[in-house]
């Protein structure tokens, strides 16, 4: 690289970096304010969007996103609880079974619980949509963590899920400041390249 060409390099990355660290503080606020609005509603089904599971059984994350969703099956507020998420680890167990097994050991019934597909959020909802479609299913309540609630609603409304979004606010990963700090930032870079046309930035 001769000196001319750094030249040119260095002038680009001053040029550029003051609109990327804007974009960036915008979508890190952006993801802040949707993450702790509270829609909740009467849906025709409540839609868990699933994370990490050990060996067919949720994670702590994963369990109090399931949680919450118990809480508004019990409220009365949609009569299905529909679980999304495949095997992106690979392991031979899914999301969804894991999610299953955890809410029929809490006491739902199984004609109250559904499981869909897909190794990120881009698939989940496109598994839900046709669900949807199917089971004619016009509303449904989002459930998951603050952090992912902006990219997931985005997502849901472009692929015309009539969606309204009701975070946990359990998650472990929402009362640990670095991990809040981390999971934030690592939705600023998803929802960037959702926006520039990657429909599956990242496997949660």
């Amino acid at each position: 690289m001769n000196q001319q060409h750094r030249v040119r390099m260095v002038l680009l990355a001053v040029v550029l970096m003051p609109p990327a660290l804007l974009w960036a503080a915008y979508v890190a606020l952006r993801v802040a304010n949707v993450g702790e609005r509270d829609d909740t509603r009467a849906a025709d089904a409540i839609v868990v969007l699933g994370t990490q599971e050990y060996s067919g059984w949720p994670s702590t994350p994963f369990s109090a996103r399931l949680e919450h969703a118990l809480f508004l099956y019990e409220e009365g507020l949609a009569p299905l609880v529909v679980m999304a998420g495949a095997d992106p680890e690979g392991n031979s167990y899914t999301e969804a079974a894991a999610g299953v097994r955890y809410l029929e050991h809490q006491g739902l019934p199984s004609d109250a619980l559904l499981g869909v597909g897909g190794d990120n959020t881009y698939e989940n909802l496109l598994e839900v949509e046709a669900l949807a479609y199917r089971e004619d299913l016009e509303t449904v309540l989002l459930v998951s963590e603050r952090f992912h609630m902006l990219r997931s609603l985005v997502m849901a409304n472009d692929l015309e899920i009539q969606a309204y979004g009701s975070p946990t606010s359990t998650s472990p990963r929402d009362h640990n400041p670095a991990l809040r700090i981390y999971y934030t930032l690592r939705e600023v870079a998803a929802y960037t390249a959702y926006v520039l046309g990657l429909r599956n930035p990242t496997p949660v």
